[in-house]
């Protein structure tokens, strides 16, 4: 006749597959985030292999996996279904004894909400720099796609009807700091017309951001993430 089974190896038993479970579930969502991420390494690969061949007649790779803007929103929608980030997100950024209380954003000339009331900072620093967005906005009008009070210092680049020569002195305008801030719209507008600006935003440290294929919505997020930006640089 065999021995009882414990009721403290049960207990523990029970522990460790809830333990197990729990693991399982957190780890599921890092492996996904870490496969999009080597999906978007090999793309982004891809894509440099592919142009050097192109610019130096050379032959091109054999194209494997995802492309380039696929595997950039599935890295995407893997990072932002993290709960953790979405937690964050929501997480004040300043601590109750130094909140500023929010007074009711008035409607004016920019639309109900008037989100240039929210950029303080950008609109300060565009007094005397530019804020630059590269992408074409097709079949739409620009004026109706940011603030008056944005637009009137804002620069229009599109690389898609004249490739990189449309970026002109600009990577060197950003380096000397005449530049505030670059939105990408990273659907409208290739890689490899951006990369210019977008190196030189590195290296002089200005706010990036992106905005898809140029949406009001879109827009406004990337200009409050360049708000953002510019907060933590004060």
């Amino acid at each position: 006749m065999s021995d009882p089974s414990s009721p403290i190896d049960e207990l523990l038993e029970s522990l460790r597959a809830a333990l197990a479970a729990r693991r399982r579930d957190a780890m599921g969502r890092v492996d996904r985030v870490e496969a999009a991420l080597g999906a978007y390494r090999r793309a982004l690969e891809q894509r440099i292999a592919s142009e050097f061949a192109a610019e130096h007649r050379l032959k091109a790779p054999e194209k494997i996996g995802l492309a380039l803007e696929r595997a950039s929103e599935e890295l995407r929608g893997a990072v932002l279904d993290l709960p953790d980030l979405a937690r964050l997100a929501e997480k004040p950024t300043a601590s109750p004894s130094l909140a500023v209380p929010e007074r009711p954003l008035q409607k004016s000339s920019d639309g109900p909400a008037s989100i240039s009331d929210r950029l303080p900072l950008l609109r300060a620093a565009l007094a005397s720099q530019r804020l630059v967005i590269i992408g074409a906005l097709s079949s739409r009008d620009k004026s109706d796609a940011l603030p008056p009070a944005i637009t009137a210092a804002t620069e229009w680049i599109d690389t898609e009807r004249d490739g990189v020569h449309a970026l002109g002195n600009l990577p060197q305008r950003i380096r000397q700091g005449r530049v505030v801030a670059v939105v990408i719209l990273d659907r409208a507008v290739k890689h490899k017309h951006s990369e210019p600006a977008l190196a030189a935003a590195r290296d002089a440290r200005i706010p990036t951001a992106f905005a898809g294929q140029g949406g009001r919505a879109s827009l406004e997020r990337a200009l409050t993430q360049i708000e953002g930006m510019l907060g933590e640089r004060a």
